[in-house]
């Protein structure tokens, strides 16, 4: 049974003075003693640094080494709205700066990790020790697994800005969107990075047509006022910084999770890897389009933002492994949705060959590609010149999760699913507008009933073509 009093008990209790420790005594500590730690931050704040050039800070936005880290020299390489948002941080102290992101970033993991614990248990479920922990405490030893894994770890190691865009994706598809429209917050993570514009896939899945256009002024405010507010940065970055792939980093580096990234790995030159990735982008697209538009169907929210996010990292060109987020969440929906609904009516042999490539690909994502290129290789040092063997290797995780998306795609375009009836999902009011509302508390179809009735559809196809 799943505690319903608001008790917390002494393993719940010692479960969140755990993550206290991890996050303040742990990454805390570590960045302001790793000369290497907030490396991404301290690009942020520089970035904004040069809008009024504090601290006497006279370099452009856009110089190819803004940073120098020694060996280390990377450029600021987001839009001038990113600078200007960061702006408040070029007037406090880099390590005040590096804490306040630090905590931050653990809030988001806390919320992520809420969202998590709330949906499986509305689905009739509970977490493994759930009830030795109870609510608070288990939330805790979620965000201590989400935290210690590769992409979350490498990500306050660096203290990166994604688990903020992040939380501006998830709060706009779980928020009910009455008063402010579905979309602005999509537009100002957009606006951000860019990548994130993807997600309009699912409102145009939805026919969401005012949530595109939200969306659409949204971004484009981001990119006017960077050219009224940074008229010399702005044009810099939209015709020139932006082409220029390199400011990015090596597109055939180790941690690079990306279609072309794996494509590199497996030892593709970068003249054959254009074609196959054009083709293989367009088919997952379109895979993903079909599979969005199932999940759209069951009011599956949260699984629409996970699978998403999944394509955000497969398209791009470079998509390091800490930009993975969302995998907990992911996770999450693989055994809450797409192993009980969609592959539960597949033949075996699809049912066990996506099993093996999910587990696969999550704790070989969990682990991180840099950390089994590092075994491979004997240290984390020298990882631009791994052995081919090696950099195969580590890119095992990342072409299993492509496999294990498309599967499922596909499994959501075979007839058992798609004749499964359910209750249309009602866009724009406050009950339906988001079926799972800020914390995935309420589901609007469990999961059981959505595999009676794939199962009922399989037995009347099975007895139909029998009769015939």
């Amino acid at each position: 049974m799943t505690r319903t009093d608001s008790t917390t008990p002494i393993w719940g209790k010692i479960a969140i003075v755990a993550l206290i420790l991890i996050v303040g005594g742990g990454y805390v500590i570590k960045m302001l003693t790793n000369p290497f730690a907030g490396m991404d931050f301290s690009i942020y704040r520089l970035g904004a640094m040069t809008i009024f050039d504090n601290e006497g800070f006279t370099q452009e936005l856009y110089s190819p080494t803004l940073n120098d880290h020694g060996v280390i020299k990377p450029p600021f390489t987001y839009p001038p709205f990113a600078a200007m948002l960061f702006l408040p941080f070029a007037f406090i102290p880099l390590e005040v700066g590096m804490v306040i992101m630090v905590v931050g970033s653990a809030v988001v993991a806390w919320w992520i990790s809420t969202i998590i614990y709330n949906y499986v248990n509305a689905h009739g479920r509970e977490l493994p020790l759930q009830q030795y922990f109870g609510r608070a405490g288990t939330i805790a030893m979620l965000t201590i697994l989400v935290v210690a894994g590769g992409p979350w770890q490498r990500t306050l190691d660096l203290i990166q800005i994604n688990p903020f865009i992040t939380a501006l994706i998830l709060a706009d598809f779980v928020r009910p969107a009455t008063r402010v429209p579905r979309g602005v917050l999509v537009g100002i993570a957009g606006g951000l990075k860019l990548t994130p514009l993807v997600f309009g896939l699912i409102l145009l899945v939805r026919r969401d047509w005012k949530g595109i256009a939200t969306l659409g002024a949204t971004f484009f405010g981001t990119i006017a006022l960077g050219f009224i507010l940074m008229p010399k940065d702005a044009p810099e970055f939209w015709f020139s910084a932006l082409t220029n792939p390199s400011r990015v980093g090596g597109l055939n580096f180790v941690d690079n999770v990306s279609i072309q990234g794996w494509l590199l790995h497996f030892g593709l030159s970068e003249g054959a890897v254009k074609p196959i990735y054009y083709a293989l982008a367009l088919v997952t697209i379109v895979l993903t389009a079909a599979l969005l538009y199932q999940l759209e169907r069951r009011g599956a929210a949260l699984a629409q933002v996970a699978v998403t996010a999944s394509l955000m990292v497969a398209l791009s060109p470079i998509s390091w492994s800490h930009h993975n987020v969302l995998l907990p969440l992911l996770v999450a929906v693989f055994i809450l949705d797409a192993f009980p609904t969609y592959f539960a009516v597949q033949p075996a042999w699809l049912r066990v060959t996506a099993t093996v490539f999910a587990v696969v690909a999550v704790l070989g994502l969990y682990l991180s590609p840099i950390r089994i290129a590092s075994w491979f290789h004997g240290s984390a040092d020298g990882l631009e010149q791994l052995d081919p063997g090696a950099l195969a290797v580590s890119a095992i995780p990342a072409f299993c999760l492509w496999v294990t998306m498309t599967l499922w795609s596909v499994a959501a375009l075979s007839a058992p699913v798609r004749g499964t009836k359910v209750e249309p999902v009602q866009y724009g009011s406050v009950r339906s507008d988001a079926p799972l509302g800020w914390w995935g508390a309420r589901a609007l179809v469990t999961e059981s009933a959505l595999v009676t009735e794939s199962a009922e559809s399989v037995r009347a196809a099975t007895s139909r073509e029998a009769t015939a």
